[in-house]
């Protein structure tokens, strides 16, 4: 049920994605003024993909509940009026070329009077006014050429006043002072498209308004809303123009990309970051899939929050033409509470620093750092101090109890309490469960678990490598140099280590690699190999004392205290290539068990039997 859903949803994002598409070239056509036969073609290809996006949207509707739902119905009200309004404007422009009607009779230009062709006279027309301002030149002209420019019953004397009359600022000026003559008409008309419509001009002024728009940098349905609008108005200029900015094996949207991205508040861009992952494809990881997620999550905002935005087509309705566009606050007192409320990813990813299915106090990797570490974790996020979430700060937070910890009244959460308590009680925690693996230069009288091993790369290269067994390393790690040679690659992942200690690294981004593991050659052991991922990293750890391993007849060799003295000086210490974690260990581990009087002991794994534990000591 889930993969069918899943599939439904992607397929009807598809067919949106079609829809968008035909009504821009749609507008296109209408602008140029393109053939009827043309436009008829491209609105019943318009009409089939609206039928089959309607049908689909019922059954996606069905898989989901509560918000979601409502989000997805707000989203599809929102798409259905877009239609609407393309093909009745299409539909309108069809009517005053076949010369049936009048434009503004119809439905799309509600508030311009029809003109009657019975006197050659014109009535009282509102048209927008042009002030000179490149972007709305291709509106103007469009309302202009259908309501005045293409009337036969009109002539041009007739025509030019109606051109200065709704003309103003630079525009005016531009054809001010040509004699008003039938003859000078076509004149005034070429100047304005020469000197407002040039097409390349037109486009590189999209493009400046997309870097200059304001950037908004707070959780709000409002703000976040008027971005996209904006963002998504130009980008359907852009392809209006045949300038699509989605076509070509190097799209323009990948170069605005980033920088559109930056103008949105840091706390969705983590959603997006986390809910796409860092294996997305470029079908999933693109400028118009990061738009369509801004606007559903502008939507989940203000169904929590309550916040009652109109969509952008309406508001271009409601607007008269020569009205400046309004902007609306993008900065608003209204924050969110929960990151489950407002961010709501699909995939339900909730902790800021793993990725897991809890909050942010629950993280066992944040619980075990430090309240130096906690702090530069928390602050690092971006998350309140008083209640550990994001989308807004600890002066905007509504969580009104205090700390408690001790009878602590400050109002930060219990987790940043400078507790002495808490501290030891935490230290305490964190030495039971990661072992020392870092103190390798305090090892002597100590055997580590190290093992020779067979590394394979995709293509059938392999080399033999030095393995570590680490149970208290959550990821498994290789060297860089390794990982080189066997030819391996991968996704890049944002991370950072926190050692014994809570000491925390810096974030660095780490290649993810796959690889298979394997029995070294003589073991006596070979046959199927372990397939593992692990982080590509410059040196794993200091050098390690070499441990014995196990007979060429497959048991294990002698252990560490039954080595003679002189043997294990002349064992030199290993190099580790690969860090085995955690989340392969138990893969590798067979559960044989055989231990020696003296104190070591003799583990079975898939790469051999390994001797690790407390040795005897050195005679004099």
């Amino acid at each position: 049920m889930a993969s069918a859903a899943k599939s439904r949803s992607k397929r009807l994002v598809a067919l949106k994605d079609r829809l968008n598409r035909l009504l821009a070239e749609l507008d296109g056509l209408c602008i140029r003024s393109a053939d009827v036969l043309e436009v008829e073609e491209q609105i019943s290809l318009l009409e089939e993909s609206f039928r089959a996006a309607d049908a689909l949207q019922t059954e996606v509707e069905l898989d989901l509940d509560g918000e979601e739902r409502q989000a997805a119905i707000d989203d599809w009200a929102l798409c259905r009026q877009n239609y609407r309004v393309g093909k009745a404007r299409a539909r309108a422009r069809m009517v005053e070329a076949r010369g049936e009607g009048p434009i503004g009779s119809g439905c799309v230009s509600a508030g311009i009077p029809a003109v009657r062709s019975s006197n050659g006279r014109l009535p009282e027309i509102i048209l927008p006014k042009f002030t000179g301002k490149v972007l709305e030149f291709p509106s103007f002209w469009a309302q202009f050429e259908a309501n005045v420019h293409k009337r036969r019953d009109l002539d041009n004397a007739t025509k030019f006043t109606y051109l200065l009359s709704n003309t103003e600022g630079t525009a005016r000026n531009a054809i001010e002072g040509i004699p008003l003559t039938p003859e000078n008409y076509s004149q005034a008309v070429d100047i304005l498209k020469k000197r407002f419509g040039r097409p390349r001009q037109v486009i590189r002024e999209h493009l400046a308004a997309l870097w200059r728009e304001p950037a908004c940098r707070e959780m709000t349905a409002q703000g976040i809303q008027a971005l996209v609008d904006d963002v998504t108005k130009h980008l359907r200029c852009l392809t209006a123009l045949d300038r699509d900015p989605f076509a070509g094996r190097l799209p323009v949207s990948e170069a605005l990309m980033p920088m559109l991205r930056d103008k949105f508040p840091p706390a969705l861009i983590r959603a997006w970051d986390t809910n796409i992952g860092p294996e997305a494809t470029d079908e999933e990881d693109n400028l118009q899939k990061f738009l369509e997620f801004a606007q559903w999550q502008a939507g989940l905002l203000s169904t929590s929050m309550g916040e009652e935005t109109k969509p952008s087509a309406s508001r271009q309705e409601e607007r008269t033409p020569s009205s400046k566009p309004s902007r609306p606050e993008r900065r608003s007192v209204d924050r969110i509470r929960s990151t489950a409320a407002a961010l709501a990813v699909v995939a339900a990813k909730g902790c800021p620093f793993c990725s897991g299915d809890h909050k942010a106090e629950a993280c066992e990797k944040f619980r075990q750092a430090d309240l130096p570490g906690r702090r530069d974790m928390a602050r690092t996020k971006e998350l309140c101090f008083r209640c550990l979430e994001t989308g807004h700060m600890a002066k905007g937070c509504r969580e009104g109890r205090p700390c408690g910890v001790d009878g602590c009244r400050q109002r930060h959460h219990r987790l940043l309490h400078p507790s002495p308590m808490t501290e030891s009680a935490r230290s305490s925690g964190s030495d039971s469960i990661h072992p020392s693996l870092w103190a390798v230069r305090s090892t002597s009288g100590k055997g580590l678990p190290t093992a020779r091993a067979c590394a394979y790369g995709p293509n059938g290269k392999h080399v033999v490598v030095n393995c570590l067994l680490d149970t208290g390393t959550a990821v498994s790690f290789i060297r860089k140099d390794v990982a080189k040679i066997l030819g391996l690659t991968g996704p890049h992942e944002r991370c950072r280590f926190t050692t014994l200690g809570g000491r925390v690294g810096p974030e660095r981004r780490w290649r993810r690699v796959e690889f298979r593991l394997g029995a070294a050659e003589g073991s006596g052991r070979r046959g199927a190999c372990t397939r593992m991922q692990a982080l590509v990293i410059p040196r794993v750890c200091g050098e390690v004392p070499t441990a014995p391993t196990e007979s060429s007849d497959g048991t294990p060799a002698r252990t560490v205290a039954e080595v003679e003295p002189r043997q294990r000086e002349q064992r030199a210490p290993l190099v580790v290539d690969v860090l085995v974690g955690i989340d392969y260990y138990y893969e590798l581990v067979t559960g044989r068990i055989r231990r020696a009087i003296g104190g070591s002991v003799a583990v079975e794994t898939r790469l051999g039997w390994i001797t690790c534990g407390r040795t005897a000591r050195r005679r004099s």
